[in-house]
């Protein structure tokens, strides 16, 4: 009798089970709720750049981008145009410019309230800018596929003095370490080993190449960094330092993620990109990983510092989806002691009315 029961008792227990499972549909078990509140503000967030401990932007991709004027405590969010905006900078509270593909380089002129197109006059309508540095109101640069462009007259007027050979032969990065010395990376020709770092000490009027620069060399190199007019760093998929102007490298780290540089002198600087964030405080002849743990850190873009102690870090966190709601993290990571600590905040995106459209490969 008791056999009995026992067994009795088990398939009720199986039955409950199985009943219990079978009663909930499938659309409840796969599709979870979203737990991170929608603040549709930045999206894809490409850069950030600081004037000061209070005064910073964050630009990202759909034209969207963000500032504060009170160290982050608060954003204002507007959108631009419907394109991706890959860098900005002000040189001062009031004056900031934005670069972007298609030809896009805004201006503001009232602390990034307002945006202003600047007109194509020297550069291509369809030109794709991925970086912009200005030395003061009047006097800046701007990289495009096709090189750099200067003006004299806050982007009223550009000229390109480098120019690729062939189409499909253009410029990736550059660096200036003052108004008249900068640094190109690019390729101009098809041969077999190119050089592909290109110097200007005349404020972009010649550009020469450089010698110790292959492409064989260079290989993995995304992104470049100069703090004169001699010592300099190469990431990519690598860490390297040159201490006369290219013509020589040194691998640092062999193996790594890095999608920009900020260096505040010849020692001290950071390396970003991918889930990484790297600290040296003797140029580069040692790296260390300060970055926290995190698991909302997925793509870090760009990275700036205003001094040793006080810095910033964007990118992107992990896209999130539940049902037909489709949402894109942007994560800001900001530090006051140098980056032995920081602290996080994610922006979400509602991009569901999007989801269906084709998304551009930076997005």
């Amino acid at each position: 009798m008791q056999l009995r029961r026992s067994i009795l008792l088990a398939i009720c227990i199986m039955l409950f089970v199985y009943f219990e499972i079978h009663s909930c549909s499938k659309d409840e078990i796969a599709a979870p709720k979203i737990a991170t509140p929608v603040e549709s503000i930045i999206c894809g967030a490409t850069d950030v750049y600081f004037q000061d401990s209070d005064f910073g932007c964050v630009a990202g991709a759909l034209g969207t981008l963000i500032v504060t004027a009170d160290g982050g405590k608060t954003w204002k969010g507007t959108v631009i145009d419907g394109g991706n905006l890959n860098d900005l900078q002000f040189t001062d509270r009031s004056n900031g410019w934005v670069v972007g593909k298609n030809g896009a380089i805004y201006r503001t002129v009232d602390g990034g309230a307002e945006w202003t197109k600047i007109a194509a006059s020297g550069f291509p309508i369809d030109e794709d800018f991925f970086k912009i540095t200005f030395f003061n109101e009047n006097l800046g640069y701007a990289l495009g596929y096709g090189g750099v462009y200067k003006t004299e007259n806050a982007g009223g007027d550009w000229v390109n003095n480098w120019l690729p050979v062939v189409p499909y032969r253009g410029a990736w990065d550059m660096s200036f370490a003052d108004d008249r010395t900068g640094y190109l990376l690019g390729s101009r020709y098809t041969d077999p080993d190119p050089a592909i770092l290109y110097r200007t000490t005349n404020g972009g009027a010649s550009w020469t190449s450089v010698a110790g620069s292959k492409a064989s060399i260079l290989r993995t190199v995304l992104a470049i960094c100069f703090v004169d007019g001699l010592t300099g760093w190469a990431g990519g998929g690598v860490i390297m330092k040159t201490t006369d102007g290219g013509e020589s490298w040194t691998t640092q780290v062999p193996i790594a993620t890095v999608r920009e540089f900020c260096f505040l002198s010849n020692a001290h600087g950071f390396a970003v990109g991918g889930k990484t964030i790297l600290r040296t405080k003797d140029g580069g002849a040692t790296w260390e990983n300060v970055t926290p743990k995190d698991n909302r850190i997925k793509d870090l873009r760009s990275v700036y510092f205003l001094d040793a102690e006080n810095g910033w870090v964007a990118g992107r966190g992990a896209d999130e989806q539940a049902g037909n709601v489709y949402i894109k993290h942007s994560i800001l990571l900001r530090t006051n002691d140098g980056g032995a600590t920081w602290t996080i905040r994610d922006f979400a995106y509602d991009f569901t009315a999007l989801q269906g459209l084709q998304e551009s490969e930076d997005l």
